[in-house]
């Protein structure tokens, strides 16, 4: 009985909206999972291309995914979250599924960057309608998106990794099937609306024109705070620039050292699995931690500590210890960071931003495997992990400034 109680109780944390929007980012990150830690090594081992080619591809990509953060964030003000959702959910299912039907590098690339573009309009939609139904949850309301995002890795890299074994394309129409199944969730559970001058004024009981609301709204809305905003944009920027190189380039070394596909997938099943289970140490960490800033700053460190530990890496193991390290500096940096911008978000804007720092997650994503194949065909693999470290300086002065700018913007 206690047991139950305190199940409904957790249940009843959270707003209604908020377990649907879990549920749907988990199938929609378990149909992504299937696709994309695989990527590099189906163009390098499967089509044959070098991996600087690789990265070039995945730059497109990343290219795509930008735009689409920028466009989705946009379209979330403008029309609501629900539009938004369903327009990107069934045209990556149909991209999906073409490059599962036809065979052609001209026809692979091209869906690579276009796939970029309509998989990312999903992601701002979902944070800004998780922050819109959860305003008081703060950080909360992040976390459980991100914790339910990293429950579809952790499916989505183990079938991707055991399908991609027998066949590539079979893990394609697998990511199209799964994204068909999130958008008939969508059109059944979530519902919302943009907030227009009319819906306010009706809601306030005025008899103010919508234009004259309009007028208002703007005039009394804070402006965007750009320095801290764009500071966090920086810093999330860099900082996936460093942690794409575990998705690209460190996955072709450990193949290149007689480490299996299989056991590769292992590792991002692991980092899905404790991202859930360590949630306790995660609210025990942030006790102590308890502005973001802070929890940015230790989310830096342990990154420096993953890749530093990479050097002396000759065995699994070591990589095994290297991605539960990466996991806890994850956990505290990428709901941290959509946090703090919501904390600065004018509410008209709320979606164009989440869009705005999700490109920076994106930019870092194009620019990381690039920088990673030309380091790591051209020099070494130590060479590639030794600037990764130095690189991570830059994150860690970007959150400096937004936590200096941030305060002056409130006072």
């Amino acid at each position: 009985m206690g047991m139950m109680t305190r199940l409904r109780g957790a249940l009843n944390t959270y707003p209604k909206i908020l377990w649907f929007l879990a549920f749907g980012a988990f199938l929609n990150v378990a149909g992504l999972s299937f696709i994309w830690p695989l990527n590099s090594i189906y163009i390098h081992d499967e089509l044959g291309r070098p991996l600087t080619v690789a990265g070039i591809v995945l730059l497109l990509h990343s290219a795509g995914a930008s735009i689409g953060q920028l466009t989705g964030g946009t379209l979330f003000d403008k029309i609501g979250g629900r539009p938004v959702l369903l327009l990107g959910l069934f045209s990556s299912s149909v991209l999906m599924s073409l490059i599962g039907f036809f065979d052609s590098w001209p026809l692979y690339v091209a869906v690579m960057f276009l796939y970029g573009l309509s998989a990312s309009l999903v992601f701002p939609a979902m944070n800004a309608l998780a922050a819109k139904s959860w305003p008081e949850g703060g950080r909360r309301a992040f976390n459980f998106i991100y914790v339910a995002n990293n429950l579809g890795v952790a499916a989505g890299t183990a079938a991707g990794g055991l399908v991609a074994s027998y066949s590539f394309k079979l893990a394609f129409f697998s990511a199209a099937i799964t994204f068909v199944i999130f958008a008939i969730f969508v059109l059944f559970k979530i519902h919302d609306r943009p907030a227009t001058a009319d819906t306010v004024a009706a809601q306030v009981g005025q008899s103010t024109s919508a234009q004259e609301m309009a007028a208002t709204r703007l005039r009394t809305e804070p402006k965007i705070p750009w320095l801290p905003v764009m500071s966090l944009f920086v810093g999330l920027l860099v900082a996936w620039l460093v942690y794409v190189q575990w998705q690209t380039s460190i996955a072709v070394h450990m193949q290149a050292n007689g480490i299996s596909l299989s056991m590769y997938s292992m590792l991002w099943t692991l980092n899905g699995v404790l991202i859930f289970v360590g949630q306790p140490l995660l609210s025990y960490t942030v006790k102590f931690f308890k502005s973001l800033s802070s929890q940015m700053y230790l989310g830096i460190a342990l990154f420096f500590l993953s890749f530093s530990l990479l050097l002396t890496a000759n065995n699994f193991a070591i990589y095994l210890a290297g991605m539960v390290i990466l996991t806890f500096g994850e956990m505290l940096l990428w709901p941290g960071v959509p946090a703090a911008v919501s904390q600065l978000s004018p509410p008209s804007r709320a979606g164009f931003l989440q869009g705005l720092i999700g490109s920076a997650a994106t930019v870092g994503r194009m620019l990381g495997p690039l920088l990673g194949g030309l380091l790591y065909d051209h020099t070494s693999f130590s060479n590639l992990l030794l600037v990764m470290v130095a690189v991570l300086a830059l994150p860690l002065f970007a959150f400096i400034l937004y936590a200096r700018t941030q305060k002056k913007e409130r006072t």
